[in-house]
């Protein structure tokens, strides 16, 4: 067995298509259609993918899906234990650095969790966090601008997120098309999907370990 995954000897970059319109409130997320499905690079080490991941792009932000399916359990979300709970994680850096191994003012973290909010406790959770061993603070966003809809069911569930502009330093596709990108979907019980290698590198800190994107028209 090769101690280096299959997935960490590819660089990755996928076009992102454009969304014809931006959602209008958070009520109005609409899942993505197919043409703006994620690739992941773990297939090649023999990986089943768990999670369906689709990101699409507009002037004003960017809207990311996710789908988990093959639950038996229940979800548990508690962003206080954002490492052991069921959710998502975003890695973004809006000017793409690659060979840089620390996050500057222009990476972000962002992390989701599909319940946990709300008086209920059914709503999703969307939280802007500080990247570990950063060598320049990205300004953290009001988590207000952050638009999430989530659908929980036996085996899964669905979750939309709308992510402003305003909430990403730097962010100018006309400018700057291609962005670096990362994501990881948690889950106790199935595991832990990224879009290549897993928590034998630290994808959470390291932006040379990110994707690459390009935001075409």
């Amino acid at each position: 067995m090769s101690l280096i995954p299959n997935a960490f000897l590819f660089e990755s970059q996928q076009t992102i298509q454009k969304l014809p319109k931006k959602p209008a409130r958070r009520n109005s997320l609409k899942p993505l259609s197919g043409k703006y499905a994620l690739d992941t690079l773990q297939t090649l080490d023999d990986f089943t993918p768990f999670a369906r991941l689709s990101l699409g792009w507009h002037p004003e932000g960017l809207q990311i899906d996710c789908r988990v399916e093959g639950k038996q359990g229940a979800l548990k979300c508690d962003p206080d234990q954002p490492t052991t709970s069921d959710g998502l994680h975003l890695w973004i850096d809006t000017r793409n650095t690659p060979g840089v191994h620390r996050a500057n003012r222009f990476c972000h973290q962002i992390s989701v969790w599909p319940s946990g909010g709300g008086k209920n406790k059914q709503e999703p959770i969307v939280q802007q966090v500080e990247i570990a061993r950063c060598r320049e603070k990205s300004p953290l966003a009001d988590p207000e601008l952050f638009w999430a809809k989530s659908t929980i069911e036996k085996t899964g569930y669905e979750l939309s997120v709308w992510i402003p502009a305003d909430a990403l330093n730097g962010y100018d596709p006309e400018e700057s098309p291609v962005c670096g990108f990362f994501y990881a979907v948690r889950d106790r019980e199935l595991g832990l999907q990224t879009p290549s290698v897993g928590e034998e590198f630290p994808f959470a800190s390291d932006p040379s370990l990110w994707h690459s994107i390009e935001l075409t028209d």
